[in-house]
C-alpha cells in the first residue's frame, strides 16, 4: 500500500490503518475540516483544479456505502477495508477519465465491483472464505425487518449466488436505482430486474426452508 500512497500528489492521511473500521468517527486519520456541503459534481470539479479537499470530501461522503458493499459482498472486513482503500486510491488515480460527472456514483462503485471481484478471485485460488460476520450500520431496508430476522437474512444473504447477493444490496440496502445498477454490473436495466427477481426468489425460499 505504501507503494501506491507514494505514487499519489499527497500523503493519504485521510486513509484508516490496516485493521481499522472506517465507519468509526475516532480514527485518528479522520480529515480535520469544516463540512460545507457540495454536490459531487462540484467537487470533482474542485478536484481537477487540485483542490485536496475536494478528495477528502468525496471520500467521506462515500466511504461508509463503498465499504458496506465491499464488506457484505466479500464477508470479511480485513479484505473490505482494503477494497475501500484501493477504491478510493484508484478514484483519485482515474478521475480525469470520467466523462460525465453525474455518474460518478455509478462509476466508483465500479471501481469497487471490481477490487471485490479481484478479492473473490484471490480468495478462490487460495481456498479461503471470509469468516468475518460485520454488518453495523442501520439502512432502510434493514429497518423493515426485525432485529431476528435481519439476523438470519444477513447469514443467508452470504449463501446466495454473489451476482444475486450484489443486486439485493446495491437495491435493498444502497437504494440504487436499476440505471445505476445495471452501469456498475455492466448489464441491462432488464437483466438487471431479472437478476433481482431471482435473487429475491432464491433468498425467499432460503427462508421457508430455515423455517420449516
Amino acid at each position: 500500500m505504501l507503494a501506491l500512497s507514494e505514487q499519489l500528489s499527497f500523503p493519504l492521511c485521510i486513509f484508516y490503518r490496516s485493521g481499522e473500521n472506517p465507519e468509526a468517527s475516532t480514527s485518528p486519520f479522520a480529515v480535520q475540516k469544516e463540512f460545507a456541503v457540495r454536490t459531487d459534481t462540484e467537487l470533482i470539479q474542485l478536484l481537477h483544479q487540485g483542490d485536496r479537499q475536494a478528495f477528502a470530501d468525496l471520500y467521506e461522503h462515500h466511504k461508509s456505502a463503498i465499504f458496506r458493499y465491499c464488506q457484505r459482498m466479500l464477508n470479511d472486513s480485513g479484505a473490505a477495508e482494503d477494497a475501500t482503500q484501493e477504491t478510493f486510491i484508484k478514484m483519485y488515480a482515474n478521475i480525469r477519465l470520467l466523462q460525465k460527472t453525474e455518474s460518478f456514483l455509478s462509476w466508483l462503485f465500479s471501481i469497487a465491483r471490481n477490487e471485490v471481484m479481484m478479492h473473490i478471485r484471490k480468495q478462490r485460488r487460495n481456498g479461503a472464505q471470509g469468516n468475518d460476520d460485520v454488518w453495523d450500520e442501520t439502512t432502510p431496508y434493514e429497518l423493515m425487518v426485525s432485529a431476528e430476522t435481519k439476523e438470519i437474512v444477513q447469514r443467508l444473504l452470504q449463501n446466495l449466488k454473489s451476482e444475486y447477493r450484489e443486486v439485493l444490496l446495491l437495491r435493498e440496502y444502497e437504494q440504487l436505482s436499476y440505471a445505476q445498477i445495471a452501469e456498475i454490473t455492466s448489464n441491462t436495466e432488464s437483466s438487471v430486474k431479472s437478476r433481482l427477481f431471482k435473487a429475491r426468489k432464491a433468498l425467499t425460499q432460503r427462508l421457508k426452508q430455515y423455517y420449516q
